[in-house]
Order: C-alpha cells, then structure tokens, then sequence
C-alpha cells in the first residue's frame, strides 16, 4: 500500500519540475514582446511612410536607403556608433554629393517636408570679420545644377554667435519662380515671434524638421515653417511667403556643403561656403505636410532610438 501510494506523488513532482522549467522559459522570452507604440508608431520608418521620397540613415555609408544610390563622391566624412539611430556622419570640413536626383523628384507648388537630427556648434570668432571667420553650415541641399542655392536649402547660421554660446540658429531657404525665401529663428522678439534653440555648442543631437504649405493661408498663400525638437522655432512673421510658391527644378543632393565645397563644381567666389563640421543623422524627405502628431512622433521616436 505505501508503493502504490508513493508512486504517483513522485510521479506528481517530476510533472510539476517539467511544467516549472517550460513556464520559467517562456517568461524570459522577452524579445517577443512588442515596446509600446510612440504617437501610434513603432519606428521612425512609419511615419508618413506612404510620402516618404528620401531617407538617408547615414549608418556606416552615404547611401540613400530607398533607392540603393551610393554617393557619388564625399569628402571629411566617417561613421561612427553614436547616432541618434545606430551611426551617424561625422563631418570635418566634409560633404557627400549626389549628381542625381536621389530618392526621386518633388513637384512645383506642392507640400513637403525634410527632417534631419543634427550636432554643430558656433563659430564665430569675437572680433572675427564675415565671411572669412563666421560662417553658416548648410547640411541638406536639393541642389539646382550650376547655382549655389537649390531647390530646398536648410542651413544653421553658426557664425551669428560666438563659440563658447549654446545659442543656435536654423535657417531654412525654398526657391520660388523669381528668387528665394526663407525663414529663421531669430530677429524680433524672443518667445514671441520665434523660439530659441538652447542646443549650439553643448555636443547635443536636435532634431529640425522644415514644412512648406501651399495653402496653408488665405488663398494661395504658402505657410514655411521650421520645428526643433518638435516645437515650431521660426519667426512667425516671416512664415506667409504669400504667393511665392516653391518652383522645382531637377535635383541634385549635397549634404553638409554647397557646390563650392565639390572640386570642380565652384560656382561663385564666395568664402563663407564652407562644408559642415558637427554631425548628421536620419536625413529623410516627403512630398507632404508632416502633421504637429507627426512631427512630435518623429522626434520621440527618434529621442528613443527607434
């Protein structure tokens, strides 16, 4: 009677270490479980996915990722781990050159949005004398064949501060049918017409995303706006260009440099062209309007690594 009565509790304590073991298994698979969604997203990659027209991850190369296009030259330019995703480019004096239009063509007249997390500091010399001291950094160019200005230019006016200032300048430029307009955070009242960027200098990632709205005022007026770390920054008043509407013409690409910076391709004698020094990471452009969601998504996801 003591066998028959041992047997199935032992028999008991063999299931119940074999139920232990697969329980303990599956609770450490942790790599299964999905992170919670950021603004509805789960990576960068989502957001205005269906309108994404270019994406530079600058993760070990200056290859743009959706069209597989290697540049066609660059100069000054290493990746290293660090970047707000994975790598990023450290430019020294550098630029990466496309002689197509990467990624494929916007139109005239319509929505778009670029993004890009970017590191710089000021550079101005107390004392110093423009242009050969203080100068601005221009880190994405749709560039216009032969001229220094493109279609779209996004630049940091690095040389309105001095060095030792964590003050940052943005400034962003589209060309119209007759010239060029811009907008910037700075000029007038602090707080109220624009927002100021505490990130110059400090060895911080900001991330700066630039819209264009054809219809974003009365009638035709175009509404050109610039956001660091999702809050809008750029001058208010300069953000109606009325009619002035964006004019495509066929693209080139430069990333952190003007035409001046490529050999060969010097178009003006200007000396303030200098190529960038700082960093750039996660460089992407749609044909739409980025949402304010959209944008702050953006910039989450991106603070979060993915």
């Amino acid at each position: 009677m003591k066998k028959t009565a041992i047997k199935p509790i032992f028999q008991i304590f063999i299931l119940g270490g074999i139920f232990s073991v697969l329980v303990a298994g599956n609770c450490n698979k942790n790599d299964d479980v999905p992170l919670p969604q950021i603004g509805g997203y789960n990576n960068s990659n989502e957001v205005g996915a269906l309108n994404l027209k270019a994406y530079w991850p600058l993760d070990g190369n200056g290859t743009e990722s959706k069209s597989g296009t290697a540049p066609t030259s660059s100069a000054g330019v290493t990746y290293a781990a660090g970047g707000v995703k994975g790598q990023a480019g450290t430019f020294a004096n550098g630029y990466i050159y496309f002689a197509s239009a990467v990624g494929g063509a916007l139109t005239s007249n319509q929505p778009f949005t670029v993004s890009a997390w970017v590191q710089a500091a000021n550079n101005q010399i107390p004392g110093g004398t423009p242009p050969a001291n203080n100068h601005p950094y221009q880190y994405f160019q749709l560039a216009r064949p032969a001229q220094l200005f493109g279609n779209v230019n996004l630049l940091i006016e690095a040389g309105q501060y001095v060095i030792a200032s964590d003050t940052l300048t943005l400034k962003s430029v589209y060309s119209d049918a007759g010239g060029l307009q811009d907008n910037i955070n700075n000029y007038g009242l602090a707080g109220t017409e624009y927002k100021v960027v505490k990130k110059g200098g400090t060895g911080q990632w900001i991330h700066v995303v630039t819209t264009y709205n054809p219809a974003g005022g009365t009638g035709a007026q175009s509404i050109f706006r610039i956001y660091a770390d999702s809050a809008l920054v750029s001058n208010i008043n300069f953000e109606n260009r009325g009619a002035n509407s964006f004019v495509y013409t066929p693209h080139e690409v430069i990333i952190g440099g003007w035409y001046n910076n490529i050999p060969g391709k010097t178009v003006t004698a200007d000396t303030w062209t200098t190529a960038f020094t700082g960093k750039i990471d996660e460089i992407r452009v749609w044909n739409k309007l980025l949402t304010q969601a959209e944008i702050n998504a953006l910039y989450q996801l991106g603070k979060a690594g993915r």
